[in-house]
């Protein structure tokens, strides 16, 4: 098992980023953008990410990306993994007598929900989960309360479940299904909601759809063209976690932020 830990030099020696810049170099090395701002010892500077080299005014600090291992990076996984044996991203199918298996059908069918279960997997993917932690300890310490996770349902079609497992829910596909809410990525409370329109079934009728954890944290509702969720005061700077339909008993949320959620089971569903 293994996970990235960035560095920044500091005289003779590379030391590394907290956890929440070690997140954010990671997202945007993740996700190709060229350019990412930081701050190294309480001074804002501008990341080149393909060159790793982070400038402010004449100043030059050079940057390491480094692959960590060892045991002292398996205590921050789930208990109920199993061994990945190397390997980064590992699908496991759910024994269909076992608890887990249940505790999830359960969530499927809670609002009647009847189609025949063909599997449940769950999705262990480390550097997923892990930037996925980070981000809720931030939003655990920046709201001052824990209640910031919900578990939520996305339906996708056969092709992009490959994509989700590896790199996660990515907000650029937004607006490929309605974006009535804002620009960002769709999941909604009721499992009906996600298995009508938006679990496109395979040549064999065979749908797809995560049981996701996602961090909403504190929201508001949500409109058309928004790209971020806005501020929560007009003279702060903080913004609302995610944005809703209705804030009063919402049937859905959005988020902008791609390590806010993470794909924990994908279920495989046929009608009946």
């Amino acid at each position: 098992i293994s996970t990235v830990e960035w560095q920044y030099q500091s005289g003779r020696k590379f030391k590394p980023f907290d956890p929440f810049t070690n997140c954010d170099l990671e997202e945007a090395f993740n996700s190709q953008t060229t350019s990412v701002q930081i701050k190294i010892n309480s001074e804002v500077y501008n990341v080149d990410i393909v060159c790793k080299v982070a400038t402010r005014g004449g100043k030059r600090i050079k940057l390491k990306r480094v692959q960590l291992k060892g045991e002292k990076y398996k205590s921050s996984l789930p208990s109920n993994w199993e061994d990945m044996k190397g390997q980064s991203v590992v699908l496991i199918e759910l024994n269909a007598g076992s608890q887990e298996f249940t505790d999830v059908e359960k969530e499927f069918r809670k609002t009647g929900l009847s189609s025949n279960i063909i599997k449940i997997e769950r999705v262990q993917n480390c550097s997923l989960w892990r930037n996925y932690m980070i981000k809720k300890e931030e939003l655990e310490d920046k709201n001052k309360h824990k209640n910031n996770e919900k578990h939520l349902f996305h339906g996708t079609g056969p092709h992009t479940t490959d994509q989700i497992n590896n790199q996660g829910f990515n907000r650029s596909f937004a607006g490929m299904n309605g974006a009535m809410y804002g620009n960002g990525t769709y999941f909604a409370v009721d499992p009906c909601y996600s298995a009508k329109g938006y679990c496109k079934p395979d040549a064999n009728g065979h749908k797809r759809m995560y049981l996701a954890k996602v961090l909403v944290g504190e929201f508001t509702k949500g409109k058309k063209g928004l790209r971020t969720p806005p501020k929560r005061s007009s003279k702060g700077v903080n913004l609302y976690d995610s944005v809703t339909d209705k804030t009063k008993n919402p049937s859905m949320f959005v988020v902008f932020n791609d390590v806010q959620a993470y794909p924990e089971y994908l279920i495989t569903f046929q009608k009946k």
